[in-house]
């Protein structure tokens, strides 16, 4: 169980960050010419499949037409694919190194009685770095609390992995 203050702290951290990124957004004067301090960051483009597609053939033909659509003209950005479950290591198959490949979700849990869930030890032994955590259909549909989402963001970095923290 998560302390109280410390689901208050990781509120108001975000906010502080949300309210803080909008200085991304000012004007500044970079080298005679206007600009923002956004210019200075590597876009991050991601995707979610959601119960998409249906078959495994449909998810590599899906990751290979996206990761063959990155080419040396495309512009300097960071790509990721989150894919259901048993679409991960085709979907990684497929993509290659063009991208990263994801999954929708994790189990705070390392082991356990937990039917249905996938571990962080599970997604890092099959190559998968990327989680999301706290989509707003799995807080809505799944009930999924503050106090889980924080577990999934805690176990995900305890194991060297990323999140894609949805707020």
């Amino acid at each position: 169980s998560v302390p109280p203050a410390l689901i208050t702290i990781m509120k108001l951290a975000v906010a502080t960050l949300l309210a803080g990124s909008a200085a991304a957004f000012a004007p500044s004067t970079l080298g005679g010419r206007s600009a923002t301090q956004l210019d200075a960051r590597k876009p991050f483009i991601t995707g979610n499949w959601k119960l998409n597609p249906q078959t495994r053939d449909e998810a590599v033909q899906l990751a290979g037409d996206i990761a063959a659509s990155i080419t040396d003209a495309s512009p300097d950005a960071d790509v990721a694919l989150f894919v259901p479950y048993v679409f991960l290591e085709a979907a990684m198959g497929a993509a290659g190194d063009k991208l990263m490949v994801g999954a929708e979700g994790v189990c705070p849990e390392i082991n356990g009685a937990f039917t249905g869930a996938v571990s962080t030890s599970m997604l890092d032994s099959v190559g998968v770095k990327w989680a999301l955590a706290g989509h707003s259909e799995r807080r809505v549909i799944f009930g999924e609390t503050d106090e889980y989402i924080n577990g999934q963001c805690k176990k995900l970095i305890g194991q060297s992995m990323a999140v894609m923290l949805c707020i």
